[in-house]
């Protein structure tokens, strides 16, 4: 009989054993993925983190191209950004995309506000036109003349100074407040218009592509 007894509690002490191992392997992973959100949002503070898997493609709301000399990466994010058209004097979009390569943050930003339904409307990259470089400094106050737009790309993983085109156009039109825009851009092959040193070797000579977002 002591032997019959035994059997059964040593079950018992394995089966809890192997639970009590299962608990804290959760536990541990759950602690390793909220560290790993947390200091992902650490570095991008405020910038939706990218969506979709795999390669880009037709699905992606945003899908842009980046030619380097000896290399095009591609970059995107499955689900509709929001680009903010609320300030009287400015309209931006900030979002993460993936790539299969490493991610990369898009900032575009022009200085002027458009309805949410509007034709066409071909607008010029220009950095130099006093357009803030980033999301926190405060905008230009003389907004005279038509409208401009400068576009920022970071590269992230390890993140890196952003690259900025100096020459180009984004051809915007919205439909009941979703604002679609066609980037073509060319970057600066010797010194960068927003920081005095020269462009490191690795950055890309054209960007090209399109967005979708939803204006709020």
């Amino acid at each position: 009989m002591a032997v019959a007894t035994a059997e059964p509690d040593v079950v018992r002490t394995w089966l809890w054993t192997a639970g009590a191992w299962q608990l804290v392997t959760l536990l541990l992973g759950g602690a390793v993925w909220a560290g790993t959100q947390l200091a992902d949002q650490l570095w991008a503070p405020g910038v939706p983190g990218a969506t979709g898997s795999g390669p880009c493609g037709s699905t992606d709301s945003v899908n842009i191209q980046l030619v380097y000399s000896g290399q095009s990466i591609h970059a995107c994010t499955r689900d509709r950004p929001i680009c903010s058209n609320q300030d009287p004097s400015l309209f931006t979009l900030d979002n993460q995309l993936r790539s299969s390569l490493r991610r990369y943050i898009l900032f575009i930003q022009f200085d002027g506000t458009f309805p949410a339904d509007m034709s066409a409307q071909t607008i010029q990259l220009d950095p130099s036109a006093m357009l803030p470089k980033g999301p926190r400094e405060s905008p230009p106050a003389d907004r005279s003349g038509p409208p401009h737009a400068i576009i920022q790309v970071t590269p992230r993983d390890p993140t890196e100074g952003g690259f900025t085109p100096s020459s180009g156009a984004i051809v915007l039109s919205s439909t009941h407040g979703i604002f679609t825009g066609a980037i073509d851009a060319a970057f600066p092959t010797g010194s960068r218009p927003d920081r005095p040193q020269p462009s490191p070797s690795d950055s890309p000579v054209r960007m090209s592509g399109s967005f979708m977002c939803a204006g709020r």
